[in-house]
């Protein structure tokens, strides 16, 4: 233990030096996905959320699954608003299981209560659009549908018609935009949650930055591609062999590399301007401080999202020696502050 501590020390001391080389551990080069350049804009949406009767089941691999968009509008304009996040109107048949479930969370869901609350009716598919002055609507209080007149302003149900997330497979095409006071993020929706990946929250911890405190990260001056997750931080593998390649399958295929600062939010609500935000939950992962990331697999919480109501938030800190290198004696809290990965909890939530 003296040894490893003495090396340890004798490391960390030649790179703040600057003995060895500083430059950033390199990650692969991971291939871009492609951002949708129509993907709606949530502030345009004004309200949409994910309603799903989620029994965890994980061998019941089809599930109704709808779109509230609670923003009333005219029927057109609400199955237009379904067309531009990638689905259409729900097509709502009495008597079937959809149509059941789809009544029940109207009147009683984890996410969006009070925006369905406000109303008794919403949109459905007419079947035949464009021809009719009225249109169809569920009453969520007899589960009946009823023709009303088509400028009436209520929200709309659309199909949410991608699948879950299943280990590493992943629908990406249903994307969003967010405008933050950082940037416009731009993610994806699967069926149980919104998907916003890999936002940097800190500069990239390298050279000068290295053991000094995290940087708050700079507005994005260009939409940011959360589609993915970002680079892990280097990680401890006493293992050739299996033991890597064990962590990429957890990572859900990250790469590791320095910049790696960076979280993912997960939220089955974009809730409207005029209304109340959901709780939000962050995990700060395990791992003895020197393994894993906020992307780990099996912390993935698409179903604490879907069943809970909440907002929840995954985080990255620095691990081992770049997490935790602490002289005060030797070094000074100018050159290394110590506390680095405690620090970088820190900045996460305060983001």
């Amino acid at each position: 233990m003296v040894l490893i501590k003495t090396l340890v020390s004798v490391l960390t001391a030649a790179l703040l030096a600057g003995n060895v080389d500083t430059a950033p551990i390199k990650a692969p080069v991971v291939e871009k996905r492609l951002l949708l350049p129509n993907a709606p804009l949530a502030s345009d949406i004004d309200g949409a959320h994910l309603l799903l009767k989620n029994d965890v089941d994980s061998t019941n691999v089809i599930k109704n699954a709808y779109l509230l968009l609670s923003k009333p509008r005219d029927y057109y304009a609400g199955i237009n608003t379904c067309l531009s996040m990638g689905d259409g109107g729900y097509i709502y048949i009495p008597g079937t299981s959809g149509a059941t479930e789809l009544v029940s969370l109207l009147n009683k869901n984890s996410n969006a209560q009070p925006e369905v609350d406000a109303f008794s009716q919403f949109w459905v598919y007419n079947g035949v659009p464009g021809i009719f002055s009225n249109c169809l609507a569920v009453n969520k209080n007899t589960g009946k549908t009823d023709w009303i007149p088509c400028s009436t302003q209520l929200p709309t149900v659309c199909f949410n018609s991608v699948m879950r997330r299943v280990l590493l497979f992943e629908d990406t095409s249903r994307q969003i935009k967010v405008n933050t006071p950082v940037g416009t993020i731009q993610g994806w929706r699967d069926q149980n949650a919104m998907r916003f990946l890999g936002i940097p929250y800190a500069e990239a911890p390298v050279q000068q930055l290295r053991f000094a405190a995290p940087v708050p990260k700079a507005p994005f001056t260009s939409t940011l591609d959360a589609t993915r997750y970002r680079n892990v931080c280097p990680q401890t593998q006493e293992n050739a062999g299996f033991i890597p390649m064990l962590l990429s399958y957890l990572e859900n295929g990250a790469t590791e590399a320095e910049d790696c600062l960076n979280l993912n939010v997960y939220t089955p609500s974009l809730k409207g301007a005029n209304h109340a935000k959901l709780p939000v939950m962050v995990y700060i992962h395990g791992g003895g401080f020197t393994t894993f990331s906020g992307s780990v697999i099996i912390f993935e919480p698409g179903n604490m999202v879907s069943r809970g109501g909440v907002v929840v938030v995954t985080i990255n800190y620095r691990l081992g020696l770049l997490g935790w290198a602490e002289n005060s004696a030797a070094w000074g809290r100018s050159s290394a502050t110590g506390n680095q990965a405690l620090r970088d909890q820190i900045l996460a939530m305060q983001w």
